[in-house]
C-alpha cells in the first residue's frame, strides 16, 4: 500500500486485511460498503427527530463530505495526485457554464 511506502501509520483498510486475513480488494470493498451505509444512515438520521441542532448537524454533514471529497479518489492529503488537483479546481476554481435560454446569454457562475 502506498501509505505505508510512504512510512505513514495504519489505515482502515489495512487494519481490516490484518484482523481478517482477506486481501486488500477485499477490505476496500469492505470499508466502502461500509462508507456508504454510514452515508445513508447520516442522511437518513438528518431529516429525523435529533436532540441535535441544525447547525452541529450541517457541520458534522460537511466535515464527512470534506472527507469523502478528500479521501474518495485516493490519498488527496498525504499523496496527492491530479484527480485531487483536478477535483479541487472543478469544485472551487473553475466557473460552472451556464445558460439562459430565455434571454439566449451565455454565462459562467464562480463559487
Amino acid at each position: 500500500m502506498a501509505e505505508l511506502e510512504r512510512g505513514e501509520t495504519a489505515n482502515s483498510i489495512l487494519c481490516y486485511m490484518r484482523e481478517t486475513s482477506l486481501s486488500e480488494d477485499f477490505a476496500r470493498e469492505h470499508i466502502s460498503n461500509l462508507i456508504d451505509k454510514t452515508w445513508k444512515k447520516m442522511n437518513k438520521d438528518r431529516f429525523s427527530d435529533s436532540p441535535f441542532e441544525e447547525p452541529f448537524l450541517e457541520t458534522a454533514i460537511n466535515l464527512a463530505r470534506i472527507s469523502h471529497c478528500t479521501y474518495q479518489p485516493g490519498d488527496g492529503h498525504g499523496a496527492p495526485d491530479s484527480r485531487s488537483k483536478d477535483g479541487v479546481l472543478s469544485l472551487i476554481i473553475e466557473p460552472i457554464p451556464c445558460y439562459d435560454p430565455s434571454t439566449n446569454f451565455h454565462s459562467h457562475i464562480h463559487l
